[in-house]
């Protein structure tokens, strides 16, 4: 394949990626965290994880970074604009897809090995940068006084850490016939 075509086939896989992603956030499949209802569990990581899986880091950046500005705007019917929300689901899929992308080079040897890195690296990565953001932007974005704030916290990083091991599992379970339809190698 020319440098050209593989060019042009990574953007066409992102664009499709981002869609994805795109679509499963307008759709209301969330399901709410139980200890904390204003919290959803969804599936939106699973496309973007893919991206960074089957292209690079910088189209995975872009998809997440496409989804955040998806969030903050209108997406009828279902949802209102969501500025916060974007901003905080951009940087909880950018921290896990940074924890996974920091564990890469250790992932040649087994495929337990990569989806057992994957989950490590992505929810510390996650859990660690989302609790410093909600200390610092909850009270910025919503005026909640950091008592509370710090009272939450421990909850929201169960919820991301949740989350991250769904994204990862998921997307390890897609990943083989993904990989093998459009001849790709996530291990390389």
């Amino acid at each position: 394949m020319t440098k050209h075509n593989l060019r042009t086939k990574n953007i066409s896989l992102t664009i499709i990626f981002t869609s994805i992603a795109l679509i499963l956030e307008i759709l209301p499949l969330d399901i709410p965290f139980p200890l904390f209802s204003k919290l959803t569990i969804d599936v939106t990581g699973v496309p973007l994880l893919l991206t960074f899986y089957l292209i690079d880091l910088p189209s995975a950046i872009m998809a997440v970074l496409f989804i955040g500005l998806a969030i903050a705007l209108p997406r009828p019917p279902f949802r209102p604009p969501n500025p916060y929300g974007g901003f905080f689901k951009a940087v909880a899929e950018l921290s896990t897809i940074l924890g996974i992308w920091l564990t890469k080079r250790f992932w040649k040897g087994s495929k337990m090995r990569f989806l057992l890195l994957s989950i490590v690296g992505g929810s510390i990565s996650r859990v660690a940068i989302m609790s410093f953001v909600n200390y610092v932007f909850l009270p910025l974005f919503y005026g909640l006084p950091r008592s509370i704030v710090l009272k939450i916290i421990p909850v929201v990083a169960v919820f991301n850490l949740i989350q991250s091991v769904v994204n990862v599992v998921l997307t390890y379970v897609c990943l083989e016939s993904v990989k093998e339809r459009l001849s790709l190698n996530y291990l390389e």
